[in-house]
């Protein structure tokens, strides 16, 4: 996962985390409670945003599924996940965008609206404005448009702006409070710290999730109503843990190392195959294994020897994205016959530069690629701590399907 993984239980993999539907407009004269403001926080990063027009976001049924649209520009493709559509659609006309951003890479994790530079206003909490004539102005909800709702999210869970912080869990970077893991970034603190001095600045304190928790379409940020002090009983602790014992993105233990990378669960009887853009995809969830282009019928036989290997973990170290699928914590002892296998010696295994670039060598042919001498040298430990000792390929071409390290018999 970089990478929803999504991380309460049902998002990102915990399990039963404090989570609320989307709130409902306050009955007439009921005040709202304050909303915690946004902070002059600088970001580590540039944002990744662009400009957009609401009314121009249109949900359009194209060869193959349906897709989002702004003028010219393709937001989103659903291959036939018509439902998930119209509630993203929904999510883009609540919160009525003049800009739109995204945290996480190689594809976005959390991503959220700006409305002329500040988030969009929500159940008729204004957002504080520049001081005019030493008065503190507001602007109205939505800035000038309709409230925000929180329409389209299936789910809608709440953040502790006062708790909301980033730490390290199982080897994966993620945001969180007291009661939440809120979203889970997995090796790469920087986005984790990014989304951090996001929500401080403006004053996010919702994530909203569209689509089913287990594979989400879409994870965004908004401001709504402070939802006031939590329970921090036993049973608050309890929801606590049992969303870590249950996250689904977590670093790959390896002994004598720690954690590397990141390791995704996989429930072989639910792997998917679907449309993502103009190729065909198998997936776990939100975490997609393999890309196998135009070819359906590859994804599918992809997805069926996966299925019969039992893989219960899908792994990805290192910079080049090395991968391999675990049965149980452990190697899988059964190369699949449809694999394209070639063997190497884990003991001649050495790090060394080809061409200028540092590379795994197998008696000083080319085996993968590594960033550094160091990171090599962990590549190596991994491969030999689980006796690794082929690269297999599922797929129609090299470029096409999904690469892995296997153990022979």
């Amino acid at each position: 996962m970089r990478r929803l993984l999504a991380t309460w239980g049902f998002v990102l993999g915990a399990g039963t985390a404090t989570a609320q539907p989307p709130p409902n407009p306050l009955p007439p004269g009921v005040a709202p409670p304050p909303v915690a403001q946004p902070q002059e926080v600088p970001l580590p990063q540039p944002e990744n945003k662009f400009a957009l027009a609401a009314a121009d976001v249109t949900l359009k049924r194209a060869v193959g599924g349906w897709q989002l649209w702004a003028g010219q520009r393709l937001l989103r493709d659903f291959g036939d996940r018509e439902q998930d559509a119209r509630d993203t659609l929904r999510v883009y006309k609540d919160l009525r965008p003049t800009e739109w951003a995204a945290i996480g890479s190689p594809r976005p994790v959390v991503e959220y609206a700006l409305v002329n530079g500040r988030p969009p206003a929500t159940l008729g909490v204004g957002v504080p404005e520049d001081k005019k004539d030493g008065q503190p102005g507001v602007v109205g909800p939505g800035l000038g448009g309709p409230a925000v709702t929180g329409a389209g999210a299936r789910v809608v869970v709440p953040v502790d702006l006062k708790a909301v912080r980033v730490e390290a869990v199982r080897g994966t970077w993620v945001l969180r409070d007291d009661d939440n893991i809120l979203l889970n970034f997995g090796p790469v603190r920087a986005d984790a710290d990014q989304a951090l001095a996001v929500v401080r600045r403006y004053g996010f304190n919702r994530v909203g999730v569209v689509g089913p928790p287990q594979a989400p379409v879409l994870t965004y940020l908004f401001v709504g109503p402070d939802a006031g002090p939590s329970d921090r009983g036993p049973l608050a602790r309890a929801a606590l843990q049992a969303q870590v014992d249950g996250l689904t993105r977590v670093g790959v233990p390896v002994p004598g190392v720690g954690f590397v990378g990141e390791m995704v669960k996989v429930d072989p009887r639910k792997l998917d195959v679907r449309k993502d853009g103009g190729e065909w995809v198998v997936a776990a969830g939100a975490e997609v294994v393999g890309r196998f282009g135009p070819t359906e019928s590859a994804a599918r036989d992809a997805a069926r020897t996966l299925a019969d290997a039992r893989v219960t973990e899908f792994c990805r170290v290192g910079s080049a994205g090395l991968t391999f699928f675990l049965v149980n914590g452990r190697a899988p002892t059964r190369v699949p016959f449809a694999a394209q296998g070639r063997r190497f010696d884990p003991g001649a295994l050495k790090v060394q530069q080809t061409g200028g670039a540092w590379a795994v060598t197998e008696n000083g042919r080319f085996l993968f690629g590594c960033a550094s001498a160091d990171e090599g040298e962990v590549l190596v430990r991994v491969v030999r701590a689980f006796g690794f000792d082929q690269v297999c390929h599922l797929g129609p071409t090299p470029r096409q399907g999904v690469s892995f390290l296997a153990k022979g018999q």
